[in-house]
């Protein structure tokens, strides 16, 4: 995570971590909210801040697959849509969407390059150890990503084989939306491998902010993209449960606040908010990688902007104020919110 220049006083803390009556550790980082044209609605730290993207641009990645056509020419249904820019916890119907994904544009999971781990939701992940089942291609949590992917070269007639290579015209399509939606070139000036093998970017906060407000209050976007983001925001909405999973912060936030706001976090603790009823975009990105405090940060900020009800808050409370717990799961401790954006 860097300034602009690299250099500067380290970011704010945002967050620290009381164990009874002291604190014993913080968090460090950056807050952004923007509206569509990008102009700055409230901050803590530095906008110009870079971290890599990582999963967060997952709904932006999807956008060259629908203003191309390709839902209708798959014939792809929303929750599909959803899994495609999710990070899946490998539930039996993430593992369905995605298969069905591959069917439809005639390859075999096979043809996925993204690796393979064990779901990030246990009950799964015990079943599966309980069968001798070890993990494949479908249970990584950027399968639905990368079966988009392929579904992007496939309704362009581009090999699907070489679709993780940086120089692929899938690529090349998907830094073009997001240098349109980040209004920014500088946005996909550098990349680098994520951990499913596909390129990310190294992206400022208040770039990826604009681009979630952008994907919120599209009338901003060039009219190439305008079209395929309420799609895109819609399906994620409406299937929360594909873009995360059972209990994770994503699909949480987005049932606590049904229809109000889109949400995508990243590895390395990067989260992106859109609001489409402010035409608010909403980056965060914890310094020191670590995701603990990401979502009770994320959760303020929109505490603060107005966006979250007291309503909305106490169904989420577990999240905004997370316990500090013993291995007997007795609470020992906290962590306080301590960001204030101005």
């Amino acid at each position: 995570m860097t300034s602009p220049s690299g250099e500067g006083a380290p970011p704010p803390v945002l967050a620290e971590v009381w164990r009874g009556p002291a604190v014993e550790s913080v968090h460090r980082g950056g807050v952004v909210a923007v509206d569509a044209t990008g102009a700055i609605v409230a901050s803590c730290g530095d906008s110009g801040l870079r971290s890599f993207a990582r999963s967060s641009i997952k709904p932006i990645q999807a956008l060259p697959l629908v203003a191309g056509g390709g839902l209708e020419r798959f014939g792809f249904i929303a929750s599909e849509l959803a899994v495609i820019c999710g990070s899946h916890s490998g539930e039996p119907f993430h593992i369905e969407a995605v298969l069905s994904i591959l069917k439809k544009i005639d390859l075999p999971e096979a043809a996925l390059q993204c690796g393979g781990h064990m779901p990030f939701h246990q009950p799964t992940a015990d079943a599966m150890r309980l069968r001798g089942e070890t993990p494949r291609p479908v249970h990584d949590n950027c399968s639905g990503k990368h079966a988009g992917m392929l579904a992007l070269a496939r309704f362009h007639g581009w090999d699907p084989q070489g679709y993780p290579d940086p120089g692929h015209p899938v690529h090349w399509r998907i830094a073009e939306a997001l240098a349109a939606a980040a209004g920014s070139h500088a946005a996909v000036a550098t990349s680098a491998v994520d951990g499913c093998g596909v390129p990310t970017y190294h992206i400022s906060l208040l770039e990826l902010a604009t681009a979630f407000a952008r994907l919120a209050a599209p009338a901003q976007m060039p009219e190439a993209w305008r079209a395929p983001a309420p799609v895109i925001t819609g399906a994620m909405m409406s299937h929360p449960e594909m873009v995360a999973g059972t209990g994770r912060p994503d699909t949480v936030l987005m049932r606590a606040a049904p229809h109000r706001l889109f949400v995508k976090g990243g590895g390395e603790a990067i989260m992106a908010v859109g609001v489409p009823g402010r035409g608010l975009g909403l980056a965060v990105k914890i310094e020191d990688g670590g995701s603990r405090a990401l979502a009770a940060v994320a959760i303020e900020a929109l505490r603060q902007l107005e966006v979250l009800t007291e309503d909305d808050l106490a169904v989420l409370n577990a999240h905004h104020r997370p316990p500090i717990q013993n291995r007997r799961g007795l609470q020992v401790g906290e962590i306080r919110l301590v960001l204030t954006l101005e």
